[in-house]
């Protein structure tokens, strides 16, 4: 019996709800090895954003692929028959610490790590791919960046958008501070698998962009932490 592979897909930023980087979505595709993918959207982090809903399946329509998604902010009911009825589930961008309000509030922790453990790949873009570790660093509790905690599929600590230098930055003062554990910063435009909890694969779709583990003294290209 093959062991269940548990894959997460964290985004920098960019990607379908952005209308960019459509290598970033078929690196998210190509991840689940089925005919006519299910793939699911949450829009939760953007209060449910009717454009990046469009975006959703304006452009990935090109794709063999049925999709549908969710909307957290109406309704709850079903939400575990509709997650459980998808192979993949992407989590779109917005404000993290709202979101896993919504989560915490309704119990919906243990769904997304039942679907996880199911094999069900999960995934998302900035509020989407921090959400999954046990720490982040925000910029949605206030004017500064913040440490937050997610749900821990992932241990240790995540930042999006560190092509931004004041961020990746803050991200290693926090880290050296011990206010946040060693982690993973990713680039704009860069996606990172995650499988069993550790990094095995980068999609880069932009020039010179990157992901980069960092701990108190060290940050080293994410390409050469897993190689």
């Amino acid at each position: 019996m093959n062991k269940i592979k548990k894959k997460i897909i964290a985004i920098g930023g960019g990607g379908f709800t952005h209308k960019s980087d459509p290598a970033l979505d078929e690196f998210v595709i190509s991840q689940c090895k089925k005919d006519k993918i299910r793939f699911g959207f949450l829009p939760t982090a953007s209060k449910d954003d009717p454009v990046k809903i469009d975006n959703f399946y304006q452009e990935l329509k090109k794709y063999d692929l049925k999709l549908s998604h969710f909307e957290l902010y109406k309704n709850i009911d079903s939400f575990s028959e509709w997650i459980f009825k998808n192979d993949i589930i992407y989590v779109g961008g917005g404000n993290t610490s709202e979101m896993l309000k919504i989560w915490g509030k309704n119990r919906l922790d243990n769904i997304f790590k039942k679907a996880y453990n199911s094999g069900i790949i999960l995934s998302g873009v900035s509020a989407g791919a921090i959400c999954w570790f046990d720490w982040s660093l925000t910029d949605c509790l206030g004017p500064t960046y913040k440490p937050l905690k997610g749900i821990n599929l992932i241990s240790g600590s995540c930042t999006p958008h560190s092509s931004e230098k004041d961020r990746i930055n803050r991200f290693a003062i926090e880290i050296k501070n011990q206010n946040l554990p060693s982690g993973i910063a990713i680039d704009d435009g860069v996606a990172v698998l995650f499988e069993d909890g550790k990094a095995k694969e980068l999609c880069c779709s932009r020039k010179n962009c990157d992901a980069y583990f960092i701990d108190n003294n060290n940050k080293i290209s994410l390409k050469e932490y897993i190689n």
